[in-house]
């Protein structure tokens, strides 16, 4: 073996390691392992350590880039198909509403002030600001979900929480990648964005809900066979290809969500169809392989993260551009849980659990790297864009989710805390003769 192998085979089983030990202190503590992830990438890439102990080189990273849109596809397809598979119908139907306006006025605030701020402050085109405003607008499914579930809140406040990341996951994805496919193609009108992010959304969801259904009709008859579960992973890169091929030029992401939820749901499904054909069995051994097959994915990407930041381009500017939009980020999240909490039915913990679940992840991180790849190609429009751009994109979009994702594990803590606080003076009151009942999770 090569000695260059031998190192790969060293940093891959490294970064494994640290991997499984940094979810293991996410599990216990909530401490996101994001931050380990990505300080390892920054150790072992060029601009620290691979160089000098031929660990990764810049030609190494060059050579990982040349498939650098395939591993960012196949990423995105296994996320959120994992996130549809934790995804409880019931629980989305019965928060739907206030879910879905807090959501779409979070994101949309989130997105037009941080593109305001590049267009008139930075002189970006603000068509190009509103991707980078999308970029960093949407929660981390594989961050909040975590930390929510352990929270003692209502089911329905988890519930809405769950269902932002995951939307929002879909939605900065979609419309990112939407906006910069008009960019190259050159076609901005609102009738043409409109239809675009139609076919996407609904178009790949229909498609990719009815596939899962039909998908579980031959899980039914695979049950009983060894591989059955991989030969799922197939199937959704299948559905995934097939929803952007034409005519259905849709998308892959929305296809992969919907293919999750229905596979997650299936006695929800079976009750929609009356289907008597359908058997259920157990799908713990789908969601298991899969979330290994996600830990998996998002390890090396928070790492490769990491081995993209290079310390000769990360400027000052950039440090008070990234906070500078996380604290848009903190403001427009204040302003709608305070919101939720005056007009729909939260209370003050609850909202202030909303107010707390602002970090940024996977999507952002995957989606700053796809500027360069999608709108490299395109000079007439953006000539020498990417030579002023792509690190400003990358460093930014680190900063924001290395922050928000500390603002939010304090934050949490501290939400917990008032919540301990709160349920100490029920229980007074109750000892006192008061018949008050927590609402909260214990």
């Amino acid at each position: 073996m090569e000695p260059g192998s031998i190192t790969a085979f060293i940093a891959i089983a490294a970064a494994i390691f640290i991997g499984f030990f940094g979810n293991a202190i996410f599990t216990k503590y909530r401490i996101p392992d994001v931050l380990i992830l990505v300080a390892l990438g920054i150790v072992i890439g060029p601009g620290v350590l691979g160089e000098k102990f031929n660990l990764v080189s810049a030609d190494s990273l060059t050579g990982v880039e040349e498939y650098r849109d395939l591993l960012l596809s196949a990423a995105l397809v296994l996320i959120l198909f994992d996130g549809g598979l934790s995804l409880d119908l019931r629980s989305v139907i019965s928060s739907m509403r206030l879910a879905t306006s807090i959501t779409v006025l979070t994101l949309l605030s989130e997105i037009i002030l941080v593109a305001l701020m590049f267009h008139f402050l930075l002189g970006v085109d603000m068509l190009l600001a509103v991707v980078f405003g999308t970029i960093v607008g949407g929660t981390s499914e594989a961050v909040v979900i975590p930390i929510a579930n352990k929270m003692r809140i209502k089911k329905e406040t988890k519930a809405m929480l769950v269902m932002e990341s995951v939307i929002t996951d879909v939605l900065v994805i979609v419309i990112a990648i939407t906006l910069m496919s008009l960019m190259v193609i050159g076609d901005f009108s609102g009738a043409t964005v409109a239809r675009e992010l139609a076919v996407k959304f609904l178009v790949g969801g229909a498609v990719g809900f009815v596939a899962g259904i039909a998908w579980l009709f031959v899980l039914q008859r695979l049950q009983n066979q060894p591989l059955s579960y991989m030969i799922t992973v197939a199937a959704l890169f299948l559905v995934a290809g097939a929803v952007e091929l034409p005519p259905i030029n849709s998308s892959a992401a929305m296809a992969a969500l919907t293919f999750g939820m229905s596979i997650g749901n299936k006695g929800y499904v079976r009750r929609w169809l009356s289907s008597r054909e359908l058997t259920l069995s157990s799908s713990e051994h789908i969601h298991e392989f899969h979330v290994e097959i996600t830990f998996f994915v998002r390890t090396f990407f928070y790492v490769y993260l990491g081995l993209l930041v290079s310390a000769s381009v990360f400027t000052l500017e950039h440090l008070l551009i990234g906070i500078a939009v996380i604290v848009i980020i903190v403001l427009v999240r204040r302003a709608t849980s305070l919101v939720a909490y005056k007009v729909g039915d939260l209370d003050r913990t609850d909202a202030d659990a909303l107010f707390s679940m602002m970090p940024r992840g996977l999507a952002a991180a995957v989606l700053a790297t796809l500027p360069a790849t999608m709108l490299g190609g395109n000079p007439p429009a953006f000539g020498g864009w990417q030579d002023q751009y792509t690190s400003l994109i990358l460093n930014v979009a680190l900063i924001v989710i290395v922050g928000t994702t500390a603002l939010g594990t304090i934050l949490s803590f501290w939400t917990e805390k008032n919540i301990s606080k709160k349920n100490r003076m029920e229980l007074r009151h109750r000892l006192n003769g008061d018949s008050g009942v927590s609402q909260y999770d214990e």
